[in-house]
């Protein structure tokens, strides 16, 4: 197969979460905004130097998917779902790593039957 090169605006990765106290790993779907080489690398060096924190990443997030409220009803995305999910330790570091993935082209994975 060969590839084609053309322009990808976005991509959506899997969040694996582990969630305290359950076995089994949730997943969540980040859509994250792609950057060109030379701006990917300002951003990490900016984090890297301390100019940028994670917080600064949240710019790119298009959208979150897969997360339920305990109603067991869909969450829509907005701001304010995005600053919590930011509180949650252990959401926030699967969440940021996610963004790392979609720059680095770990698209999601393949559905299973």
């Amino acid at each position: 197969m060969s590839l084609i090169l053309k322009k990808i605006e976005t991509t959506t990765v899997d969040v694996p979460v582990q969630v305290p106290g359950e076995k089994k790993t949730a997943t969540i779907q980040a859509e994250w905004k792609l950057h060109k080489w030379d701006d990917y690398r300002a951003i990490v060096d900016d984090q890297h130097a301390g100019k940028k924190k994670d917080e600064d990443l949240l710019e790119d997030l298009v959208n979150v998917s897969g997360i339920k409220g305990e109603d067991k009803k869909d969450l829509p995305f907005d701001k304010g779902l995005v600053e919590q999910l930011m509180q949650e330790t252990y959401i926030r570091r699967p969440l940021i790593m996610s963004w790392f993935a979609a720059q680095e082209g770990r698209s999601q994975a393949a559905a299973k039957n």
